[in-house]
């Protein structure tokens, strides 16, 4: 049996504090694909096209280019994997979360999305996420929280790692940020592309 490789990142920020510019919107996107090598190939491809360095990092807000962000995400729709998101309106929170730190409020919308993506997707997968804060203290406590909630993630293996590192990383980025362009901005230009 092929297992999947799942790769998440957040978009926004995880901060409350309005007043000082934390976003409104909070958004987990998590990608899976039984082929990795395959749907990394994808963002190789496109940093030979457009003649980018071997690390340029497909970062959805670097993406400035209307042109550029078009091919990436059409470059995308062609791609074999399943995408799964959770989108926080920071304004409309329970309690609970509003005295949560970054890092309590992370792991939670984590672990949630984590516990939406079907069974048999997770099962002896690996989940590679997005650093958050220190990596060594997110992979931590993320399975600290997974067991806090009694929430059996499947996963024979969990990474964290930066997203310049892990062009599968980068494809989850620019999932969560088409999500986000379209929440907080109304644009739905780049989500539109979705399969």
């Amino acid at each position: 049996m092929t297992t999947f490789t799942l790769a998440g990142v957040e978009a926004g920020d995880a901060s409350l504090n309005f007043g000082k510019g934390a976003s409104r919107y909070f958004v987990v996107a998590i990608v899976a694909t039984q082929d990795a090598d395959n749907l990394r190939s994808v963002l190789v491809n496109m940093r030979k096209q457009e003649q980018f360095a071997d690390n340029f990092e497909f970062h959805f807000n670097a993406l400035a280019s209307d042109k550029l962000r078009q091919k990436g995400m059409l470059a995308l729709k062609q791609a074999d994997f399943q995408a799964w998101a959770l989108i926080v309106d920071k304004t409309d929170l329970p309690t609970f979360l509003q005295a949560a730190s970054e890092m309590e409020f992370y792991l939670f919308f984590v672990t949630e999305l984590v516990g939406m993506i079907p069974v048999e997707v997770r099962h002896k997968g690996t989940l590679i996420m997005d650093e958050f804060g220190s990596a060594n203290t997110a992979q931590v406590k993320l399975k600290r929280k997974f067991k806090a909630r009694n929430l059996r993630h499947e996963f024979s293996r969990i990474f964290v790692r930066r997203s310049r590192s892990e062009d599968l990383i980068q494809v989850a980025d620019l999932v969560a940020g088409a999500i986000l362009r379209r929440d907080a901005r109304k644009d739905n230009e780049a989500f539109e592309y979705r399969t």
